[in-house]
């Protein structure tokens, strides 16, 4: 046999499909998943021109959808159904989900079965498979009781029928066998059949069925049979009628689809839940807010829209990695749901980001009172792996009509207020106000001052000396960014840096830390100096960027800086993450050193400094302040300094102002010293002077001043 009738073959054997829908992109994105699963696919735009298609090519199935423009989706299935060539053609109608009236009109037009938008391409290849298979099984039905019998069972089908006039019903062993009962036992009548019947579907199956003998139209009908006490299954069934010695037959078929049912439901709930936490998605919650809506209006009602966001949810992540934020956020969901009635809603809009709807307030007391509940029942203490938090959320509160007259209106009102909450303190409730509105331009203004910063290269280093008490000489310097605006001048990093981290730019920008101080160790060594070590503080999320490691490594190569000038600091918080401590061994087998800042203040304890992967260890401000009025204090400085020397890390006091705090710490065994003592952060043309100064005359200066 030759290539080509190898190739004409193949095509005979394959499906044809004939796709009607107005939607070009959805044409294409469909039609390209049925050819890759061996459809051969015609499309049509209209329901004219899919008449106009069948007189060509007889399709094998049919895709409709139920909005066409002009000719809609119901009367062209009409239309299609006349044709006799359509005969036994199974046609799927596409309806939106919730929308029953399109269900029932597509059967009374004529449609074999209907597809739910939102859908599954995979789900949807199965449905199409086993009903084009259905189709083919009918056809032979007809040509073969044989095969009738065996098809029945694999595809679930079964058939009965009733002589109206003697009310005589018969079913089929196949239809037996799917209610799981003997037929010797059935008594062949309607009640016995109806007796077969779901209780919550037996009203409407009956009422269809005494109407069957004098409808002309007999529609297709969903319901459940009961299979034993407490399981049922759904069948779809279809109805004919004929007339034999002038009393009505009705035959009907069934068939089981319950695997059906079963994928819609599904694919709903993929849809409009949330597949972490089981609120309500996002989806959902736009369907909702519109129904709570028309309802306040109606009623001439008001509901609260509460916006919950949780305060320091990074950190959770950064510290103890998403697996625990993810632990995280489903408990703070069922929290939320517990603090809510049935006729309410609440919903995961992103993130740790969520919401609730309270419908038919009375007043503002009434809803504060359920904000302050959850309020309380989120910030009960719980544990996450080891380490015990409490949970913290700033609540932000708009009622509808007062604060906004639509769902934008609304969710931005609410969204503000959040935002204020945030600003009063954090773990707190503020309902919005006017006011407000003008602090949200204002922070979307700096917002939008920060990305022009990034643009235009408004960022630049200063350098703070860390001096030995030792030598009274500059060992190193810490790199620390500023923001030179045009108009307001130098901006310090804790003005714009939680901006920054909520932008997403904090890796951006930390990139950009690391090659410029690189590029400036560069330039002061070509100018003649030694090489300077230079600390660079990165946000802990920096070390969980698979591409840290390269990007470091480019900029070493590209600078000629040789990795041991370099150091990278992160707070202790990050040690105990896993993704980090895998990044962060890497950079120290290249060469990089590593420092923990603010040591003491995260979830560290002395025991684990002999297993975390660094070098230098940076002791927090708030314990050389407190060191000189907290004998305590000192005393933990003490243990901590005595350990770190112990196993030879260095160790950096930051934060010095006086000359009392340098000499304690230097007596304590910390013979590194950074803060304004010895010199605020200058400019990177004002560090060479600096490299032979003594910074002991400071210390002496300060001793005069006080004689």
């Amino acid at each position: 046999m030759t290539d080509l009738k190898k190739q004409k073959l193949s095509t005979k054997q394959l499906n044809r499909i004939l796709l009607i829908d107005n939607d070009t992109s959805f044409r294409t994105t469909i039609t390209a998943t049925l050819a890759a699963s061996s459809f051969i696919v015609d499309e049509a735009m209209n329901g004219l021109q899919a008449l106009g298609k069948i007189k060509q090519l007889k399709p094998d199935l049919i895709i409709l959808d139920s909005k066409l423009d002009k000719l809609d989706g119901f009367e062209t299935c009409r239309l299609l159904r006349k044709n006799p060539i359509m005969t036994g053609v199974p046609i799927i109608m596409i309806t939106e989900l919730g929308d029953t009236d399109a269900i029932h009109r597509s059967f009374e037009s004529g449609a074999t079965d209907f597809i739910i938008k939102p859908f599954s391409y995979d789900i949807i290849i199965h449905r199409l498979r086993f009903i084009l298979k259905a189709s083919q099984d009918s056809s032979e039905i007809k040509n073969s009781n044989l095969k009738l019998t065996t098809v029945q069972r694999m595809a679930r089908l079964g058939y009965w029928t009733w002589d109206v006039k003697h009310n005589h019903f018969e079913i089929s062993d196949q239809l037996a066998g799917l209610c799981n009962i003997n037929l010797h036992t059935f008594d062949k009548t309607l009640e016995g059949f109806l007796c077969l019947i779901d209780q919550n579907d037996l009203k409407m199956v009956t009422e269809k069925l005494l109407e069957a003998p004098i409808n002309k139209t007999i529609r297709h009908i969903e319901y459940r049979l009961q299979v034993n006490q407490t399981d049922s299954i759904f069948v779809h069934q279809e109805m004919v009628k004929k007339i034999e010695n002038g009393s009505p037959i009705i035959t009907g078929t069934v068939q089981d689809i319950s695997q059906r049912k079963a994928s819609e439901k599904q694919i709903h709930h993929l849809a409009y839940f949330d597949a972490l936490t089981g609120l309500a998605s996002r989806t959902y919650y736009h369907e909702q807010i519109q129904s709570f809506i028309k309802i306040a209006d109606r009623r001439n009602e008001k509901f609260a829209f509460l916006f919950l966001d949780l305060d320091g949810f990074k950190d959770i992540n950064d510290s103890l990695g998403h697996n625990q934020g993810d632990e995280l956020l489903k408990i703070i969901a069922n929290r939320i749901k517990q603090e809510i009635r049935d006729v309410d809603f609440a919903a995961r809009l992103g993130g740790d980001e969520f919401c609730i709807l309270l419908s038919g307030i009375v007043d503002d007391e009434s809803v504060a009172e359920v904000a302050c509940r959850c309020l309380t029942h989120i910030n009960t203490p719980l544990t996450l792996g080891q380490q015990q938090i409490r949970p913290r959320v700033s609540i932000g509160i708009a009622i509808y009509p007062r604060d906004g007259k639509n769902e934008i209106e609304i969710m931005k009102s609410a969204d503000t207020a959040m935002y204020a909450a945030k600003e009063a303190g954090k773990q707190c409730y503020t309902f919005y106000s006017k006011d407000m509105a003008l602090q949200a331009i204002s922070r979307l203004e700096r917002e939008q001052m920060l990305l022009e910063a990034f643009e235009e290269e408004q960022f630049m280093l200063h350098f703070q000396p860390q001096i030995s008490m030792q030598t009274g000489r500059m060992i190193g310097t810490e790199a620390l960014v500023r923001w030179r605006h045009p108009k307001e001048g130098m901006v310090p990093p804790d003005e714009f840096i939680p901006e920054i981290e909520q932008l997403g730019l904090v890796i951006p920008l930390g990139n950009w830390v690391i090659k410029k101080a690189c590029e400036q160790i560069a330039k002061w060594h070509k100018s003649g100096l030694p090489f300077l070590h230079v600390a660079v503080n990165i946000s802990a999320l920096h070390f969980q960027d698979d591409t840290l490691l390269d990007t470091v490594k480019s900029i070493l190569d590209k600078t000629g800086v040789p990795a041991q000038y370099l150091e990278l600091e992160v707070t202790e918080s990050a040690m105990h993450v896993e993704e980090c401590v895998d990044i962060i061994k890497q950079l120290r087998l290249i060469g990089i050193k590593i420092a923990i800042d603010d040591f003491g203040t995260g979830y560290s304890c002395l025991a684990s400094l002999k297993q975390l992967p660094f070098d230098s260890l940076k002791i927090d401000k708030v314990f050389i302040d407190d060191m000189l009025t907290n004998h305590h204090t000192s005393l933990l400085l003490g243990t901590i300094i005595g350990l770190a020397n112990a196993l030879d890390y260095k160790l950096v006091a930051e934060g010095v102002e006086n000359k009392e705090q340098a000499l304690v710490m230097h007596g304590l065994g910390c013979h590194i010293i950074q803060g304004y003592l010895f010199g605020r952060p200058v400019s990177c043309d004002k560090i060479p002077e600096l490299i032979d100064f003594d910074f002991t005359n400071r210390l002496e200066i300060e001793q005069e001043k006080e004689l």
